[in-house]
């Protein structure tokens, strides 16, 4: 195995999925702390929104330049340095007493997290055989979600035992051992890239003044709010206030939503080649999201078990976005459909600081005053389906882009 030529690629493409999915728990990590950092920032939910928000913020900002920087520059000094933005991210997250510098935190957190997908995908495009490369990124698709599980209830129960504060200072120290390993060991040789970085950014313009990426971005992101929106962050307060769960409790069925990911990707594409149409696919996906939040916002009482295998039924339609990726790649050249995918990606994590601005204003503004003896605020089941009815509805919306889509292209060919 030493003398073998994938040796090394499979360390480096290994090292790259481990922060995959080490990303994810920082990424969930918010919606576990929220009466923590609530309550020790003295803010309301509109400001925690806000918080929560600047995460994606930073990832969806830095997706294009981290692309660009990775096929112009050396691969383990741009990924070594993202890893540690992460880690320095995350000790300044735990060590500051300042909500300004906490918002910077998190978004340092998203903008170092942008790299974890893309070091991936170029690790396997350049050493692995073109015939391996799905199974690979659907293995490592995988792998980053275990991250996303792990991320729930095991980390709440690290939290709980160590002190979140411990706990964070300990996954700082795993992002600088990470960054340090990548830096010794994932050196590759580069092909020089054709073209100037002015080629690129024409290109970017070309394809964001695009109506149909435009449409694919909107829509696409108007329907993520399910995963980012809910499952990510609001979810396991959902369940712990409107279902009477406990914490534990309220993770784990929190968490079904990722193990429902694992599968999703395959069914959904399985499904979408059956009816011979991936903006249709997306629109079932989209009318199935809209009732599983119209079952979880007025059914009076919800075990833990029914509300787990509901989660896992939204996983699988959160896949809709490895459709999103597929109706991108149909329609722009092959040489543009990396670019194109970066900008869509871009597009969609931008709408999860949307989703959290929206849904934590919504509770401040209809808290009804009501106070715990700590004097942190109480909010009603109530005020959660109110707050949280923007998901189903911009996904209402946005399904109907795929439509549109759809009607447009076959109105072309006729």
């Amino acid at each position: 195995m030493v003398n073998s030529p994938y040796s090394k690629p499979v360390l480096i493409w290994s090292l790259a999925n481990l922060f995959f999915a080490y990303q994810f728990i920082l990424r969930l990590s918010a919606g576990i702390l929220r009466e923590q950092i609530m309550q020790k920032f003295a803010v309301d939910c509109a400001s925690f929104g806000t918080l929560a928000g600047y995460y994606y913020l930073g990832y969806a900002s830095s997706q294009i330049p981290l692309g660009i920087m990775l096929d112009r520059l050396s691969f383990r000094i741009v990924t070594s340095m993202s890893i540690l933005a992460t880690a320095i991210g995350t000790f300044l997250f735990i060590s500051t007493e300042n909500w300004n510098l906490v918002l910077f935190a998190r978004f340092l957190i998203g903008a170092g997290s942008g790299i974890a997908f893309l070091s991936v995908a170029k690790i396997t495009k350049t050493f692995f055989d073109e015939k391996y490369q799905p199974m690979l990124l659907g293995l490592s698709f995988t792998f980053g979600l275990t991250g996303a599980v792990f991320g729930s209830t095991p980390m709440m129960i690290l939290f709980n035992y160590y002190g979140y504060d411990n706990t964070f200072k300990l996954l700082g120290l795993v992002a600088i051992i990470l960054s340090a390993v990548m830096m010794i060991y994932g050196k590759i040789e580069q092909k020089p890239i054709e073209g100037s970085i002015s080629d690129v950014v024409k290109s970017i313009i070309k394809l964001v003044t695009n109506p149909n990426i435009l449409i694919i971005g909107i829509s696409g992101g108007l329907m993520v709010g399910a995963l980012e929106g809910f499952a990510d962050l609001w979810g396991i307060a959902f369940f712990k206030q409107v279902y009477q769960m406990t914490d534990l409790e309220s993770s784990a069925v929190t968490s079904f939503v990722y193990f429902g990911m694992c599968f999703g990707g395959p069914v959904l594409a399985l499904m979408a080649g059956v009816i011979r149409s991936a903006n249709l696919m997306i629109f079932i996906t989209g009318l199935l999201t809209v009732i599983i939040f119209v079952i979880l916002f007025n059914i009076n009482s919800l075990t833990s078990t029914s509300a787990a295998i509901i989660m896992f039924c939204l996983g699988i339609l959160c896949c809709y976005q490895v459709l999103v990726f597929t109706v991108t790649a149909s329609i722009v050249e092959s040489s543009s459909t990396g670019l194109a995918i970066a900008v869509i990606n871009c597009m969609n994590m931008s709408f999860g600081h949307f989703f959290h601005s929206i849904i934590g204003n919504n509770f401040a503004r209809n808290w009804d005053g009501r106070v715990d003896e700590l004097g942190n605020a109480i909010y009603s089941p109530e005020n959660f389906v109110y707050s949280l009815s923007i998901i189903p509805i911009c996904c209402f919306v946005g399904q109907f882009g795929f439509i549109f889509l759809t009607w447009k292209n076959r109105k072309k060919t006729t």
